[in-house]
């Protein structure tokens, strides 16, 4: 049984869960399913480690010499247009029209939502994965006329089954896009995290914050609740990963006066994420809603104790592997639950990070291709 999976992804992210997922489940694939990703060049870390793929502009850049010189670019889409492949941004998915008009596939796995494809197909089914239903939940923040809103709408009925990546998304998407229940499949995530990480970066203790901010991630709750923590606790500060503190958000924390106490920590690779999260006293993830929310199993793989949110697909991921806070605009126990961590006993602690452990196993990219690998083979 022949897989293609496309572009879209890798051509969208650097970094990222989503595509980081699809590189996963296409090295864990069994034997009986040769997949290929059609992607020449990429930005993406984690395609460019599996096939060694080439960086975007490479294949323009070392063209005849690696100086540009007039009517270069000219030349280049002669040589492209020879070998039926156009240079990017083009260049990635006029490969993909020529392994799709070429047939050699049995299954067709787009890694986002555009439809360019579906007149590639002839009859052969398409299978689609929605990692989550935020636009849709969250149509203040994306508009109504989100692209991925747009997109969902269209090629769910259309496609042989739909992936979802937790019961949680299931159910949203069987309430928003109407989409009959036995269509649906949900196979999680598993855990790409090295055994391993660096050093301590931070000689003080601290809570450890991973990942974006806005939106319906509660950034902003999260430090007005955690302000009696850091009041009653002097010593301990946050470290938060992602991007850099905007004004908007030095301006908050100034305000409410622990600009001294956020740490803002630019992560390089994962095992410097790892270093992060098994020297914090704990991950917290404060946010509204996840498709799954993978950096919990970081979490677990790096013996992190965690604190969530009681919401979403969180007691659906983290069972009781986890403390549970309540977190909205009128109110919240986080402070209580952190309390509650701080004092226990060494072995409180420990049997805490054994539940994690076990609750880790769970979660393998090796069984979730086995079950990618039955889905595609049931609509063959």
């Amino acid at each position: 049984m022949k897989v293609l999976y496309d572009y879209q992804i890798f051509s969208q992210q650097k970094y990222g869960g989503i595509s980081r997922c699809f590189v996963e489940l296409y090295k864990h694939m069994p034997c009986s399913c040769k997949a290929t990703i059609a992607v020449r060049e990429t930005e993406n870390v984690y395609i460019q480690e599996l096939i060694g793929v080439n960086p975007i502009g490479y294949d323009y850049e070392h063209f005849i010499c690696k100086r540009h010189f007039y009517g270069k670019g000219h030349l280049h889409l002669w040589y492209d247009k020879l070998r039926k492949v156009k240079y990017y941004p083009d260049y990635n998915r006029n490969y993909l029209s020529y392994l799709l008009r070429k047939g050699d596939f049995d299954v067709f796995h787009p890694t986002f939502f555009d439809d360019y494809f579906l007149p590639y197909l002839n009859g052969k089914p398409f299978v689609l994965t929605i990692h989550d239903m935020i636009p849709e939940r969250y149509p203040q923040y994306f508009g109504k006329d989100d692209f991925q809103i747009v997109m969902k709408k269209k090629l769910a009925p259309l496609a042989s089954a739909i992936i979802a990546v937790s019961e949680n998304t299931k159910k949203d998407i069987i309430r928003i896009l109407n989409i009959p229940e036995e269509k649906i499949h949900v196979i999680y995530h598993g855990c790409s995290f090295p055994m391993e990480g660096g050093n301590a970066k931070y000689s003080f203790p601290y809570i450890l914050f991973v990942g974006e901010r806005g939106l319906y991630k509660n950034f902003s709750l999260f430090v007005r609740h955690v302000l009696p923590v850091l009041k009653h606790y002097r010593e301990i500060n946050i470290v938060c990963t992602g991007r850099p503190f905007d004004l908007k958000e030095k301006e908050m924390l100034n305000e409410y006066g622990v600009g001294d106490r956020f740490y803002h920590h630019w992560v390089t690779n994962d095992y410097e994420l790892f270093s992060l999260y098994h020297n914090a006293i704990c991950f917290v993830y404060p946010s509204e809603y996840e498709g799954f929310g993978i950096p919990i199993l970081e979490a677990y793989q790096a013996e992190c104790p965690v604190l969530l949110n009681n919401a979403s697909c969180f007691p659906e991921i983290a069972g009781d592997a986890a403390i549970y806070f309540n977190l909205d605009k009128d109110g919240s126990d986080f402070a209580n639950k952190v309390e509650l961590l701080l004092s226990l006993s060494l072995e409180e602690r420990q049997s805490l990070i054994d539940k994690q452990k076990d609750r880790l196993k769970r979660y393998s990219w090796e069984n979730s291709a086995k079950q990618m690998a039955a889905i595609y083979q049931s609509i063959v």
